[in-house]
C-alpha cells in the first residue's frame, strides 16, 4: 500500500492555530465548532500533492480528550474527522492517526503496557470502523508507547505506519529515555508496521545520518515527516525541502511535514520527489 518516494501531508496543529485556535484547545475541538477550518487544512495538502492524508485525531485517546472534557465524543471525532479528511482527498489514502497518551511522562508511574494498549485500542477500533485506508500513530517519545501503540492498531486488521519523535544528542539521534533511534526503528520494524520513521525533529543532518543507517536493513518504507521550525523562525517552503533533500537521497521514501509546515512547504518538496 506504501511505496515511494511518496509525498505525505503537513501538519495540521499549527496551521489551525495559525487560523485562530487557542494554544490551549485541542485540534480536534474544531471538528466539532469549525470543521470548515479542518477541511480547509486538509484540502491544501491534497492540492499540493499529498498522497496520505492523516485525520485531526492526534489527541483521540481518553486521557488527552479529558484535560478538555470531550472524551464522551472520542467515537464520534474519528468518523467526522475520516469524512472530513476523505472529503479533501482527491483520491490521497486516508490514515487514521492517533500520537502518544500523555500517560508516559517523567515523574509519573509508567504505564503497564497492558493499560497503554487499552487506551489506543477504542481510538484504532473507531477510526478503523470509520472506513480509514491504514492507520498511523506518530510523536511517540518512548519505544514502549510506541509499541503499545502498534499492537494496538495491528488488531484491528488494518496496515500501520508508526513514527517517533527523537532527540539530537552528539550528532545522532536518540529517544529522551537515550535508546539509539536506529534501535527503535528496527525494534518496531520487527512489529510488524507497513512503514516506519520519525517525526517532528529538524531536517538537519542528523535525520539523513539516520535515514542512511536504517534505510538498508528495513524491508519496509521509511518515513521522514520533519518540522519546519518554530513560529517566527520556521523555513521558508524552499528552504524546507532543500534541508529534507539529503533524507530523501538516503533512502527515505514517504516524506512530509511536521509542525510548521503549510501546503506550500509540501509543493516545494513535492519538486524534490519528482527529480527523484
Amino acid at each position: 500500500m506504501l511505496a515511494g518516494p511518496t509525498l505525505l501531508d503537513a501538519a495540521m496543529g499549527t496551521a489551525l492555530q495559525a487560523r485562530g485556535l487557542p494554544e490551549e484547545a485541542l485540534p480536534e475541538e474544531w471538528i466539532l465548532t469549525r470543521p470548515e477550518d479542518v477541511a480547509k487544512v486538509h484540502a491544501s495538502h491534497a492540492a499540493a500533492g499529498a498522497r496520505v492524508l492523516l485525520t485531526c485525531t492526534f489527541n483521540c485517546t481518553e486521557p488527552r480528550l479529558a484535560t478538555r472534557g470531550i472524551e464522551q465524543k472520542l467515537d464520534a471525532l474519528c468518523g467526522w474527522a475520516e469524512r472530513l479528511a476523505r472529503a479533501a482527498s482527491r483520491g490521497a489514502l486516508v490514515a487514521g492517526c492517533v500520537g502518544p497518551t500523555g500517560l508516559s511522562v517523567p515523574g509519573r508511574p509508567w504505564p503497564s503496557q497492558a493499560e497503554l494498549r487499552e487506551r489506543f485500542r477504542r481510538p484504532f477500533r473507531a477510526l478503523a470502523d470509520a472506513g480509514v485506508d491504514l492507520l498511523w500513530t506518530e510523536t511517540h517519545y518512548a519505544l514502549a508507547e510506541a509499541r503499545a501503540a502498534v499492537a494496538a492498531a495491528r488488531a484491528t486488521g488494518l496496515a500501520v505506519a508508526a513514527t517517533m519523535a527523537f532527540a539530537e544528542r552528539d550528532g545522532a539521534l536518540a529517544a529522551p529515555d537515550g535508546e539509539a533511534a536506529v534501535e527503535c526503528l528496527l525494534a518496531l520494524a520487527r512489529d510488524g508496521v507497513a512503514a516506519v520513521g520519525a517525526n517532528c525533529l529538524s531536517p538537519g543532518p542528523a535525520l539523513a545520518a539516520l535515514v542512511a543507517r536504517v534505510a538498508p536493513a528495513l524491508d519496509v518504507p521509511l518515513v521522514a515527516k520533519p518540522n519546519a521550525g518554530p513560529p517566527g523562525a520556521a523555513l521558508d517552503p524552499d528552504a524546507f525541502a532543500a534541508a529534507v533533500g539529503p533524507a530523501a537521497r538516503a533512502g527515505a521514501r514517504l516524506l512530509g511535514g511536521c509542525c510548521g509546515t503549510t501546503g506550500a512547504h509540501l509543493a516545494a518538496l513535492s519538486v524534490l520527489l519528482r527529480s527523484l
